[in-house]
């Protein structure tokens, strides 16, 4: 008898352990639900997004000099943890990009990639994202695109590891993912 009572005493303390360590099911966490998450939105060209409490928000890098803006309005980066301009080269990044009827995309390949295995299409936001992760130069990456071949396009390539890391899964990640707005 002094075993079953030892056994079911441990059960019941194993079991308010736990629930004290997953803090429960009721009110949820804010961290968890990108909802919650708050931020600034950024990008003042063909794309914006939100910019989460210890992200930092950079235009793309106008590489041929043919935007009046000085940058590609068509390409934001929005980095974890950055503090500056340099930190895009340390820090995990959502990268996205728009491709209007101007200048159209073709659906990213698998076959410039290391390890690249497909995701289940996801609806987050206004859109439906396909995409795949895979390795980039030994880099964890995931790439994902809404929009088809010969339409309008977004893409996104995000460094899922660069010194800290990111998850597809990430309530923040989601929250850039979800408020992502075109305005061209």
């Amino acid at each position: 008898m002094k075993k079953m009572n030892m056994f079911l005493f441990t059960v019941v303390l194993l079991t308010a352990i736990l629930a004290g360590c997953s803090g429960g099911s009721s009110g949820g966490s804010s961290a968890t639900d990108p909802a919650n998450i708050t931020g600034e939105t950024f990008g003042d060209g063909n794309v914006s997004a939100l910019v989460p409490d210890g992200w930092m928000g950079f235009h793309g890098t106008d590489y041929f000099d043919e935007y009046e803006e000085g940058y590609d309005p068509n390409v934001i980066q929005i980095c974890k943890g950055a503090e500056s301009e340099w930190d895009q080269l340390t820090t995990p990044y959502v990268m996205i990009s728009y491709f209007g009827l101007d200048n159209l995309a073709f659906e990213p390949s698998k076959d410039f990639y290391e390890e690249a295995a497909d995701i289940e299409p996801v609806t987050l936001g206004n859109y439906t994202w396909k995409g795949f992760t895979a390795k980039s130069l030994d880099t964890p990456v995931a790439i994902l695109w809404t929009g088809e071949e010969g339409s309008e396009q977004i893409q996104l390539m995000i460094c899922l590891e660069n010194g800290d890391k990111i998850s597809l899964e990430d309530a923040d990640v989601q929250a850039i993912i979800s408020s992502i707005n075109i305005s061209k």
